[in-house]
């Protein structure tokens, strides 16, 4: 195939797609997903959030990260308080969120750590600069 044939919308998201299936299948045995555990650690992080703080840290819609903060609720890793204005959703970890994110972050690192092997050091490195420059994209159509 010719490169300018090649879809950089298909290769990435079918990329994301893999690495994504990877990342959730080494955090399974703790109960979550690569997502969840991203939010736990940007909430952990940024020491108990409010859904516009995390939104904006995320690049994500209110709506969608609100209802990805419900699951967890549910599922007990997080606890949501409401101050006087409605809007204002404070976001905690619990308990037991906490040791969860403690747990899930050994089956992390150890994906990352077997990822880098096998991408080796330099593509590992190369791999991050080229998406961090993606994501700096704006065009203007």
């Amino acid at each position: 195939m010719k490169t300018n044939e090649l879809c950089n919308c298909s290769i990435l998201r079918s990329s994301s797609s893999k690495i994504t299936s990877i990342y959730d299948k080494a955090l399974s045995n703790n109960g979550v997903k690569v997502m969840q555990y991203a939010l736990l650690k940007y909430i952990y992080l940024m020491k108990s959030p409010n859904l516009n703080e995390l939104s904006a840290a995320l690049y994500q819609d209110r709506s969608t990260l609100g209802r990805n903060i419900r699951i967890l609720e549910r599922m007990k890793l997080v606890s949501i308080n409401t101050g006087k204005d409605k809007r204002q959703i404070q976001i905690m970890l619990t308990n037991h969120g906490t040791v969860t994110l403690q747990e899930a972050r050994k089956a992390w690192e150890l994906v990352q750590k077997k990822i880098e092997i096998k991408l080796g050091k330099k593509k590992q490195e190369q791999l991050i600069e080229i998406l961090n420059d993606i994501q700096s994209i704006e065009l203007k159509l």
